[in-house]
C-alpha cells in the first residue's frame, strides 16, 4: 500500500507542526486547514464577535494570573483577532483567535497550545470551531490542551485526534425457552387463530 502523506493543520506557529490525525471528521478537517481572510477583511459585525472571544480568553486567564502566579501578555498580530501568552516558571499557555474563513460567516478558531518548562518538557494543542466563545469555553479549551500534552522528540510534529466513535455491545439474545423433549421450535409455537391454548401433554 502506498504511503499516506500527513495533512497538517494550518496551526499559527511555524515552529510547531500540528498533523490532524484520526477520528476528525471532513468538515472539521477542512477547517483546520483554510486560511482565514485576516484582519483587515473582517467586517463590523465580525470584529465585534471576535472582540468578545478576545474578551472571554481575558476572563478565562485572569484567575490563573491570581492564583498560580502567571503573567499574560498581547501580541499585535494582521492574521488574528488576538494573540495571547499565559507564562509561569513552570509552563505556558498560547492562545490564538482566528479571523473568520469568509467575509459573510463569523465561525472561528481558538487554538490553544500549552508546554512544560520543566520534567519532560510535553507539549499539547487543542483546538475548538464555533461562531462565539464563552469564558468557560476558553478554561475548558485550557485544560483539553493539558490532557493532550505529550514528549515530543525534536522536530516531531503534534498529533491532533478527535473523540472515538462509541462502541456500540450488542445484547446477547435471550436464552431459549427449554421445550420438552421431542417438541421442536414449531410445535412450540403458539398457532394463529386459536382461541383458548391448548391443555399442556401429560
Amino acid at each position: 500500500m502506498p504511503d499516506v502523506k500527513p495533512k497538517y493543520a494550518n496551526y499559527p506557529e511555524r515552529e510547531l507542526k500540528v498533523v490532524i490525525g484520526s477520528n476528525i471528521n471532513a468538515a472539521t478537517i477542512k477547517s483546520l486547514t483554510r486560511l482565514t481572510i485576516g484582519t483587515y477583511e473582517m467586517s463590523f459585525l465580525q470584529q465585534e464577535n471576535g472582540k468578545r472571544t478576545c474578551d472571554a480568553v481575558k476572563t478565562a486567564l485572569h484567575p490563573m494570573v491570581k492564583t498560580q502566579g502567571f503573567t499574560v501578555a498581547t501580541e499585535a498580530s494582521r492574521e488574528f483577532v488576538g494573540v495571547f501568552k499565559a507564562a509561569s516558571a513552570a509552563a505556558t499557555y498560547s492562545v490564538w483567535v482566528s479571523t473568520p474563513f469568509e467575509l459573510t460567516q463569523s465561525g472561528h478558531l481558538l487554538w490553544v497550545k500549552y508546554q512544560e518548562l520543566t520534567g519532560e518538557n510535553r507539549v499539547g494543542v487543542a483546538y475548538k470551531l464555533a461562531t462565539a466563545f464563552s469564558a468557560d469555553d476558553v478554561t475548558n479549551l485550557l485544560k483539553t490542551a493539558v490532557k493532550n500534552a505529550v514528549k515530543l522528540a525534536e522536530g516531531e510534529a503534534f498529533t491532533l485526534k478527535g473523540n472515538p466513535a462509541p462502541r456500540f455491545q450488542k445484547k446477547a439474545a435471550a436464552p431459549a425457552a427449554e421445550q420438552p423433549a421431542g417438541e421442536t421450535a414449531e410445535a412450540a409455537a403458539p398457532a394463529e387463530a386459536v382461541e383458548a391454548p391448548a391443555a399442556p401433554q401429560a
